[in-house]
């Protein structure tokens, strides 16, 4: 009972301080909202090939440099059959970089650093307005490390799934929805009104929970209404044997709280970086996931991966 009134007094106190908030986030915004400039937006090396499904990637660094694993993960998914449209929110991109993306994507923008990733995407599809000739749209970013295991037998399980949109994970906070780092959108869904429809209603939001809250779940809330939504690894894929600190359902995110059986139980391929950033999980224990998992990752490259730099 003790326990059950304390997630229950937690949770009020969250929504009283995201209601804080929001309101003086609310009385600071700029009016009217002006959109972020693109500073960049040109055709890459490849052809379009729209008999493929086609991957909108979000990508910021604050040096301002594209890391490897972020070239890594551009690569399996090149591998596993996908065209490439890259945005960047960092605040330049050096000639060498801007060089080697082009190579692997159809298209590569770079954009200023407002209005979070839903806003990234947005811009993508204005500038690649083409993807609706796709046969399917991921959305997707860099906010996970990884690949730890080939692309394309995943994706093979995505484009066979019986649902229409399919995340990597799905979380119970706030709302059951699909976590957004992941989303693939097959073409019944990016033809269809909703989709349309809420990428133009997406505007530029400073207040990174109310990002969540209005576009990560509100993406799950409104496409779940016609669309059926599903996650590869959902929660209750994972053995009950991994309990979190006995957290209710609902206080638990899969990729933070249950990274470790994820990787070595289910060979889920990524890592978030906050697991790093906020939850300093040591680097020991992700190195021996990674080798109980059967992960063959570059040690080179992942020493890369482990920097504790923010996202």
């Amino acid at each position: 009972m003790k326990k059950t009134a304390y997630w229950h007094i937690k949770t009020i106190a969250k929504d009283l301080k995201y209601l804080r908030d929001i309101s003086f986030y609310s009385l600071k915004k700029r009016e009217p909202c002006e959109k972020p400039a693109i500073r960049y937006s040109e055709w890459g090396n490849l052809a379009p090939r729209y008999d493929k499904p086609v991957c909108f990637f979000c990508s910021y660094d604050k040096e301002n440099t594209i890391r490897e694993n972020v070239y890594h993960y551009l690569n399996e998914l090149l591998l596993a059959g996908f065209d490439i449209v890259f945005i960047s929110s960092s605040d330049t991109i050096l000639d060498a970089d801007l060089k080697k993306l082009s190579a692997c994507c159809i298209r590569v923008i770079v954009r200023e650093n407002r209005g979070y990733d839903f806003y990234g995407w947005k811009t993508g599809l204005q500038e690649y307005s083409q993807y609706n000739l796709h046969s399917a749209v991921l959305l997707a970013n860099d906010s996970v490390l990884g690949p730890f295991f080939s692309l394309r037998d995943i994706i093979a399980k995505l484009e066979n799934h019986d649902a229409d949109i399919v995340g990597m994970t799905d979380c119970p906070r706030y709302y059951p929805h699909l976590q957004s780092y992941f989303l693939y959108c097959k073409k019944s869904v990016i033809a269809s009104d909703e989709f349309i429809g809420f990428f133009n209603r997406v505007d530029v939001l400073g207040f990174k929970m109310a990002v969540i809250r209005k576009y990560e779940i509100g993406f799950s809330r409104l496409l779940g209404h016609r669309f059926k939504l599903s996650a590869l690894y959902n929660l209750k894929s994972v053995p009950d044997r991994h309990p979190y600190a006995e957290r209710p359902e609902n206080w638990i995110d899969p990729t933070l709280h249950l990274w470790e059986p994820l990787i070595t139980e289910l060979k889920f391929p990524f890592l978030k970086k906050s697991i790093l950033t906020r939850r300093r999980v040591n680097v020991k224990e992700i190195t021996a996931a990674l080798a109980k998992s059967g992960s063959l990752c570059d040690a080179a490259i992942l020493a890369e991966w482990i920097q504790p730099y923010e996202y």
